[in-house]
């Protein structure tokens, strides 16, 4: 299963468009804002503007499901907390970790990856 939500359908854009396509590769929404709810990364994910995710099933267990994001509004979006948001230093630290682990990520491994055990079509 895959399937692309378009989170512009539920709020007003107010902020900046994503300068990025979405033709890169995609992370974890919790890896790629480094928070561990998923609700939490969905809020900031519309917050700042930024325009899809991707839900894929696991291949083995049908109910889990993963949200994705791509790698380079991923890194756009950690800029603009980054920019906007009083954070203190060691917050600002793990945010630049998490920006620079991201420009490192090999990005070919990443999609054979997610191909390897996800479904994707509509399934």
């Amino acid at each position: 299963m895959s399937q692309v939500v378009q989170l512009s359908d539920y709020r007003e854009t107010h902020l900046e468009e994503s300068e990025f396509v979405c033709s890169d590769s995609r992370v974890p929404i919790e890896f790629a804002l480094g928070y561990d709810n998923r609700d939490e990364c969905i809020a900031k994910i519309a917050e700042y503007g930024v325009r899809s995710i991707q839900i894929r099933m696991i291949n083995e267990e049908p109910a889990a499901l993963f949200y994705l994001m791509s790698v380079k509004d991923a890194i756009w979006l950690n800029k603009k907390i980054l920019e906007q948001e009083e954070l203190d230093d060691e917050e600002i630290a793990q945010r630049i970790d998490l920006i620079q682990m991201l420009e490192n990520i090999n990005l070919p491994m990443m999609d054979s990856m997610w191909e390897s055990f996800t479904r994707q079509g509509n399934h």
